[in-house]
């Protein structure tokens, strides 16, 4: 009788979501000892998953003959290495998310890309660029081995040249390690363009790899393949590049590293890949930089406290650029390479004299002469649309979303929409209340600003980025290189305009409406008000214009210290009162904050689950302060009612006993460890 062959137990994490309380990874037979990280499929109750084998062993005589499902088919080995899984495994712990859930996010969807490469493009002519002093101390502080320091904020200035000092650190690696690949991580997809040009510009196309929501799927995943391989040396990413396959890392770029987008707040794993590309470097010994004009409150307290190598650039000085045009000559009042001249505007004095749009007569005035010397402008206003929202003229009632308890935005086309879920009115809405079908519209939005820059400059060119418009395929690339290329006079846009680009034509930033960056009543608001502000700010008097910028910031209160603050590039005043507040509330950098959020259909279910929950944790009141249920901001998302549950803990570590009952939270629940907000 022939020997029968012998079998494998493997340990396997199926691709889904298990309950928190129940063991993440399962054991299968498999008729080959399986090595960790082969990607596989298995049979999961009565439906097939694919899973990540954790380990093998010999199979064993188990108690009462128990049977094993088996593996049903090896989709392909050493899919994942021992880096990335131990990674995962720190996701889900630091951030309460099933295993499965984060792994899944290390597996790309496995396709094929018709086109090789087409986001890198062709290698630009290198420029011929000599390093300050103070960038040249910064490059050779990255760079060094023998240095035992391996975390660096470098805080500069917008145009303080921070990108140079990347790739010249980048170089420097290279030169004693050429094998070794390099994360840039970037906040927005918008940026990956210009990322691509100015890497570009230093290392060949072939060895440039793109991974963003704006490339295809087959792209995506040519681009994980190419890392794998080692293949890809310059990885230029957004938040999901941090699960790359990395070969041989040897630094991460955190660019724009006070960037909320970092933070994956809308779905499952609810990481911050700030802190997950800390670890990630801290697992292949590599380092890190976090950069920022306006570091983040919690970066800029860790120099202080030397866990970060704090470097600092001056505003670069590069003299301007010849000039072409037969408006040369008359460009002497502003001198080109400086911190732009800030105005602020006191939109009352423009009621009082009977100015009633958005466009203020000092702003007009600015946009008059940027035009007229063949200059660019860029507009932000932080909403989309045409208004904030719209009220019934007859009762007064706000329009909103019946799925939602959100007001509805109205778009030029005629119909309300919801920036939450898909909804969208007919051209004839009825009030809710009184059946009325007369509107009024307040507040502004991007495409109001539009028609009214349209209106009284008629001849210009002009294009709007915002989140409805780069829904349109290529709209955002296309935005980009048509006003990189100077084809675009005037560019209005949210947030997503606000960083990153470097444009020398640019001459004037106006801040339409300054004081809707403070309307939301958080904890965060003034910091992300303050951000904004000089981040928009630095898109003018970027090295080599031909002229100095300007910056037009338009308010309703212009003793708004947080604005004062960012017109005069304050951060030392403004850091210093931000850091004394949070210490004085138990706020990060002093404190953990967890926030749970339950939502369900049923909305005295919601009422009770939370209300439960409660219950449960107010014995941990000695050692984190825990808030009453309480209504969401946003109460009501896609016909769901929203009640949620803020814990502030004192220590760095959540309690084992709290982390019991948070595991066991049933599937109704969100929780979000280290939330961007708190409302």
């Amino acid at each position: 009788m022939a020997k029968e062959k012998s079998k494998f137990i493997a340990d396997i994490v199926p691709l889904t979501r298990i309950p928190l309380t129940r063991n993440q990874s399962f054991s299968y037979l498999s008729d080959e000892k399986l090595t960790p990280g082969t990607l596989v499929s298995v049979s999961l109750f009565r439906r097939k998953v694919e899973g990540i084998v954790l380990g093998a062993k010999d199979d064993f005589k188990r108690v009462g003959g128990m049977e094993l499902k088996k593996v049903e088919k090896v989709l392909e080995e050493n899919f994942l290495d021992k880096k990335q899984i131990e990674l995962a495994k720190f996701i889900s712990d630091h951030y309460i998310s099933p295993l499965g859930i984060v792994i899944k996010c290390f597996v790309p969807k496995r396709m094929k890309s018709r086109i090789r490469n087409q986001e890198a493009g062709i290698m630009n002519e290198k420029k011929n660029i000599t390093l300050t002093k103070e960038q040249q101390l910064a490059v050779e502080q990255i760079s060094n081995f023998k240095l035992k320091i391996k975390k660096f904020l470098l805080y500069g200035p917008s145009g303080s040249g921070k990108t140079e000092v990347y790739i010249h650190s980048i170089l420097k690696l290279r030169e004693k390690n050429p094998d070794l690949q390099f994360l840039i991580l970037v906040p927005e997809q918008t940026l990956t363009p210009q990322a691509v040009e100015r890497y570009g510009e230093y290392f060949p196309a072939e060895e440039i790899g793109v991974l963003s929501s704006n490339i295809t799927r087959g792209q995506f995943y040519q681009n994980w393949q190419r890392v794998k391989s080692g293949e890809a040396k310059i990885i230029i990413a957004t938040r999901t590049g941090v699960m790359a396959p990395f070969n041989n890392l040897g630094l991460i770029v955190i660019d724009e590293e006070q960037d909320m987008s970092y933070k994956q707040w809308d779905m499952n794993p609810r990481y911050d890949a700030r802190k997950v590309a800390e670890k990630l470097a801290e697992i292949h010994k590599a380092k890190i930089i976090r950069g920022s004009a306006t570091p983040s409150i919690e970066s800029y307290c860790e120099s202080q406290k030397n866990n970060y190598k704090l470097l600092t650039l001056p505003y670069l000085q590069i003299p301007a650029s010849p000039a072409g045009g037969p408006n040369t000559k008359y460009l002497p009042r502003r001198q080109a390479g400086q911190i732009p001249d800030t105005t602020i505007v006191d939109m009352k004095k423009e009621r009082w004299a009977k100015n009633y749009s958005c466009i203020s007569k000092k702003l007009k005035a600015e946009i008059e002469y940027a035009l007229k010397y063949k200059m660019q402008v860029i507009l932000f206003i932080n909403r989309q649309g045409m208004s904030n929202f719209s009220v019934c003229t007859s009762c007064k009632t706000v329009l909103k979303c019946p799925k939602c308890d959100r007001a509805l935005i109205y778009d030029r086309g005629g119909h309300y929409n919801c920036v939450h879920c898909a909804y969208k009115t007919s051209i004839t809405p009825q009030c809710s209340k009184c059946k009325g079908m007369a509107f009024q519209n307040v507040g502004l939005g991007t495409q109001k600003v539009e028609r009214e820059i349209n209106n009284i400059f008629s001849s210009a060119v002009t294009a709007r980025l915002d989140s409805q418009s780069i829904r349109t395929p290529h709209h955002q690339e296309n935005v980009y290189r048509d006003f990189s290329e100077g084809k675009i006079d005037i560019l209005i846009g949210t947030q997503m305009i606000s960083k990153g680009w470097d444009l020398p034509k640019v001459a004037l930033i106006g801040i339409i409406d300054a004081d809707n960056l403070f309307s939301i009543p958080d904890y965060s608001s003034s910091q992300k008000a303050y951000e904004l502000i000089v981040q928009v700010a630095g898109r003018t008097s970027r090295p080599g214009s031909r002229m100095k910028g300007s910056v037009v910031i338009q308010t309703f209160n212009p003793e708004n210290k947080y604005i004062k603050w960012a017109a005069e590039r304050d951060y030392a005043n403004y850091f210093q009162h931000e850091i004394k507040e949070r210490e004085s509330l138990n706020l990060p950098p002093f404190g953990k904050i967890v926030k749970l959020i339950f939502q369900d259909t049923n909305q005295k279910k919601t009422e009770n689950a939370t209300g439960d929950i409660y219950g449960m944790l107010e014995r941990f009141s000695d050692v984190a302060s825990i808030s009453e249920p309480q209504e969401a901001y946003v109460s009501k998302v896609r016909g769901r009612f929203r009640r949620q549950i803020v814990i502030k803990i004192k220590e760095e570590k959540i309690p084992a006993s709290m982390l019991k009952v948070l595991k066991s939270l049933s599937s109704g629940w969100i929780i979000d460890v280290e939330p961007i907000s708190i409302i």
